[in-house]
């Protein structure tokens, strides 16, 4: 995903706080979990010796998979798409932009992208999976945690965090879509 040229990026109160370093890589620390691995893009490239870096916060709402299914169910409109991203969210190719409510809609898809022939140019997000990794005392192997997938529901929420948690997949990005006519 890369965020439109004309995104804001505004600071709640509160908030569960991401950290970006000058390598444009960040993780997002979340009550109760955290969101990892999220690429954020930057008009303008810092050298990695200068040591700066900026926070910014975003909030993080989360629903289980019957609410968002119940909230948004399939038909007419509104449906459900399963985008490939085990070469990272990247490889979806689709571009995003701030739509009228704060919500992401798609600007472009990229040709050669996973995404392609799966949304169309206007398609907006009402719903996505995320990635969290939560402590588990039994994972020997994976001692960060182990990965949970959870929905977001965008209504509401700052681009930003929509973005954030759409960054988070790794091998499946679940999207529930509204395609106006």
């Amino acid at each position: 995903f890369f965020f439109d040229r004309t995104t804001v990026v505004k600071p709640l109160p509160d908030a569960p706080t991401v950290t970006m370093a000058t390598s444009m890589s960040c993780s997002v620390r979340v009550p109760g979990g955290s969101f990892t691995g999220v690429a954020l893009r930057a008009s303008k490239r810092l050298p990695l010796r200068c040591g700066r870096s900026a926070v910014v916060k975003v909030n993080a709402k989360t629903v289980d998979e019957a609410t968002v299914l119940g909230k948004y169910p399939d038909g007419g409109p509104v449906f459900c798409v399963q985008v490939d991203c085990h070469m990272g969210t990247n490889s979806t190719g689709i571009v995003m932009r701030e739509g009228d409510e704060g919500r992401p809609v798609v600007s472009a898809i990229r040709p050669g992208g996973t995404a392609k022939n799966k949304l169309k140019i206007g398609d907006v997000c009402l719903a996505t999976t995320y990635t969290e990794l939560v402590a588990d005392p039994t994972n020997k192997t994976l001692k960060w945690g182990t990965p949970t997938v959870g929905w977001f529901d965008t209504e509401g929420e700052q681009y930003a965090s929509s973005i954030a948690a759409m960054e988070t997949n790794s091998a499946t990005l679940n999207l529930i879509m509204f395609r106006p006519e």
